[in-house]
This record gives C-alpha cells, structure tokens and sequence, in this order.
C-alpha cells in the first residue's frame, strides 16, 4: 500500500508540475522601453535610460554615455519612426561651454513631414528660455544629470524659421544668453 501512495503522489506531483509549467506564460515581450534601448545600444554603444517620453509629440529621449537620443515614435508608442540625428553630445556641450555659454541648440528640420525641431542643453543657470523665432515660445524641459537639461520645442511644420533667436534668463530674470528683442 505505501508503495501504490508513494507512486501516486509521485504522479500528482508530476502532474502539478507539468500543470504550472503550461499554465506560466512564456518570457514576457520586452517593454517597448526595453525595445528602444536595445536599438540604441546596436547604434550608439549603449543605453542607460529612457530619459524623457513625451506623449503629445510622439517622441522618447534615450540617454547613453554619449549623449541623448531623440526618437520619434507612432502615436500608440509601439514602433520607432525615426532617429533624430545628430544627438545632442555631452562632451561637445562641456568643451564648448566657454565659446557658447550656458545653452546650445540645434535645429531639426523635415524630420519628417510637417514635423521639425529645435533642441538643446542648458546648464542650471538657464531657468528660461524663449524662442522669438518661433513666436516667442517657451520650450519643454527636463533634468538630466550633474547641473544638465534638455530643451526643445516641435513644430507642425517641415522647417524651423532661421537663423533661430533665443534668449535665456537667470532666476532673477536677467538676460544670460542672447539678446531681448520687442
């Protein structure tokens, strides 16, 4: 008898197992954050985040070692359209900090149809900035690291009007960059 209950648990045991095994789902699908990093490390070496995701503009900013990676993505977040190139380097913004002071942009244009861009790092100096060639926008920001933000602003149109006009401010609201214009 305790050879006919030591075989029968040993087959409910088995069964049990088998039931678990089927019934866990296979590996998860990858986040669409994990997707987006592992195309960013294949293209600039690495990733370490997903800095900033951006819903109403359909874009992701990925950071790596290098810098940060402007993508542009479908409206559902579940494909990448497009890579925004050049990405805004770290090193280049520390090296030519003297020559360019506390802010640097950048502008995207025909990123794709009516869409462009204009992109930039300022340093925690800067607390405002207006772009008078755009309208006299302000600007998205958010923190990256070590006295670093990203600024940007999108357009729902194929080029941005140059030369681009920017002015930032202090705290107190004293003119840091550029120059006031009525």
């Amino acid at each position: 008898m305790s050879k006919k209950l030591l075989v029968a648990l040993l087959c409910l045991g088995f069964i049990v197992v088998i039931y678990f095994s089927a019934s866990r789902p296979a590996s998860p699908a990858a986040s669409f954050e994990e997707r987006i990093c592992v195309r960013v490390s294949s293209q600039f070496g690495d990733c370490k985040k997903i800095a900033f995701i951006d819903k109403k503009s359909n874009l992701v900013f990925a950071e790596s070692s290098s810098g940060i990676i402007p993508i542009l993505t479908n409206k559902r977040f579940t494909e990448i359209e497009k890579f925004i190139y050049p990405m805004l380097d770290f090193e280049e913004f520390k090296e030519e900090k003297q020559e360019r002071g506390p802010l640097s942009w950048q502008a995207k244009n025909n990123v794709q149809k009516d869409f462009s861009m204009i992109i930039g790092f300022a340093n925690e100096d800067v607390k405002t900035i207006i772009i008078h060639s755009g309208g006299d926008i302000q600007p998205k920001k958010f923190f990256v690291r070590d006295n670093l933000w990203v600024w940007y602003v999108t357009f729902h149109k194929d080029k941005v009007k140059l030369p681009v006009k920017v002015t930032a401010y202090d705290t107190n609201g004293h003119i840091i960059f550029g120059e006031k214009t009525e």
